[in-house]
């Protein structure tokens, strides 16, 4: 009879060992271990610490040339160093797919290009309609360009993200794959909500 009770309760032991366990296992991962330390987190870019305060620059629409802001949207920002070629071309696309393929987000998120030449544009605007630009002609281009060159990690070929409030927050390298802009600026819309 001691050995049935026994046994009973050293199934009941093992029971509660098999949910304690992990819990005891997970707390001592989490609180007193290393365990993925250094994980940069789930977003796909690189995140800029401590984020770089942009204000709010004046822009212009290609399509209109009319001055516009930027604040209150996600803003996919890049940089052309002279004339618009085939590799601003193809950035322009890129970011004009990323941004349509965030379906009925899209109007959340505008494309920045980040001109250091005044550019002839009319080839662009029907193929890239609700594309912004600044460039030397604004009076935000020089303080915009300030602010950048103040950032330590600057990458003229890169991709950044200001966020809705005018911070720059984010930076994608130039062969980063557009799935994980769309996942990061996906997930950043579904959390400003």
């Amino acid at each position: 009879m001691e050995s049935k009770i026994l046994r009973s309760r050293l199934i009941l032991l093992g029971v509660a060992l098999v949910f304690i366990i992990p819990i005891l296992v997970s707390w001592y991962l989490v609180f007193f271990s290393d365990f993925k330390k250094g994980d940069g987190g789930t977003q796909k870019g690189e995140l800029i610490s401590p984020v770089i305060p942009l204000g709010e620059p004046e822009v212009f629409n290609l399509k209109s040339k009319t001055i516009e802001s930027i604040n209150g949207k996600w803003t996919l920002l890049f940089f052309v160093e002279n004339e618009c070629n085939q590799l601003c071309e193809d950035k322009l696309y890129q970011l004009r797919q990323i941004r349509l393929a965030l379906g009925k987000d899209r109007d959340k998120v505008d494309r920045l290009l980040v001109s250091k030449n005044k550019q002839q544009w009319s080839q662009y605007t029907n193929s890239f309609n609700g594309q912004k630009y600044i460039d030397p002609t604004s009076r935000d281009y020089n303080r915009l360009i300030k602010k950048f060159n103040d950032y330590a990690g600057l990458d003229l070929k890169a991709t950044y993200l200001i966020d809705p409030y005018g911070f720059l927050m984010m930076k994608y390298p130039q062969d980063d794959n557009p799935m994980g802009t769309i996942k990061d600026i996906e997930r950043l819309i579904k959390n400003q909500k």
